[in-house]
This record gives C-alpha cells, structure tokens and sequence, in this order.
C-alpha cells in the first residue's frame, strides 16, 4: 500500500508515467469509489447536500472515463484505458483527500482564506498533473494534455450543474 501511494505522490509530481501502473480491475473500482465519497464529502456545501455531491461526483466519473475512452481511441490507444483511467483517478483521490485535510484545517483555524487558495493551488497543480497523464497516455506534449484537461473541466462541471445544480449560498 506504501508503495502505491508513493507511485501516486511521484506521478502528482510528474515523475513517474500512467503505464508504470499495474492494470488492475480491483485499483480501478477502489480509486473510482473513493474519488466518488472524497469528491462528495468535499462538494457537499456546493451542490447543497451529500447525496447530490455524490451524483455529481458519479455523473462526473462516468464523463471522465468516456472522455478518457474516446480520446485514447482515436490515438489508437485504447489498451491503455485501464491504467490512464487508474491513474486520473488516483492523482484526482489523492487532490480530493488533500482538499478535504486542508478544508478541515481552515475551519479548526476559522482561516477560510486558506482553504480557497489552498483549493486554487491544488486545482492548478491537478490539471498539470492530468496533463502529465493525458501526455503520457496520448503520446502528446504536456501543454496539450493540460489544455485537454482544461477543457474536459470546464466542459463537465458545465454538464454537471445542469444536472446538479450549484446551490445559491455555496
């Protein structure tokens, strides 16, 4: 477990490549449920309640595996599904756990302020590191991984509020 959560740490810090990942069914489903309960826990005050985060975290997954899908099939790619999927996930669970610790530590030190750059910071730093996935398992440079994470985040969050609204005091 040590050394998953190292590989995850290095592949955040654009060290280790999505392929160096074990193509496991089990990861995949364990990443992809975490993400889902961290992504909730994390959006609840923004979709006002836990279990319209939760829905806007699954419709969120399902967006980010077709996406994923589709972009490694047009590169002819797709046998890398599994691992850059894995790998999304994994970099985006270990963002979601560092959001959910810095969130709570801004509130036991009443500095919300901290949380909001906190959270830009950490936002900034996930697209990169998506890039760094997307250009490993895409075959393109970093700078069009980003751009393609970019897009892909405004184009869902866009998609998900119309499912799920943001509430109006978030």
């Amino acid at each position: 477990m040590q050394a998953l959560i190292r590989f995850f740490f290095e592949l955040a810090l654009l060290r280790r490549a999505p392929q160096d990942l074990p193509a496991s069914p089990a990861l995949l489903v364990l990443f992809a449920l975490g993400g889902i309960v961290i992504g909730a826990l994390n959006g609840r005050e923004i979709f006002g309640g836990i279990r319209e985060a939760g829905g806007a975290n699954v419709l969120d997954l399902l967006l980010t595996m077709v996406m994923l899908f589709v972009l490694l099939q047009f590169k002819g790619n797709a046998e890398r599904w599994q691992q850059t999927t894995t790998a999304f996930l994994g970099v985006g669970l270990l963002a979601g756990v560092a959001m959910l610790v810095i969130g709570a530590l801004s509130d036991s030190l009443n500095v919300p302020e901290l949380a909001v750059f906190a959270d830009l910071v950490l936002a900034i730093w996930l697209h990169i590191a998506l890039g760094h996935v997307l250009r490993h398992a895409l075959d393109i440079p970093l700078m069009a991984g980003v751009v393609i994470v970019l897009a892909y985040t405004m184009m869902a969050f866009n998609l998900i509020i119309q499912v799920f609204p943001v509430v109006a005091n978030a």
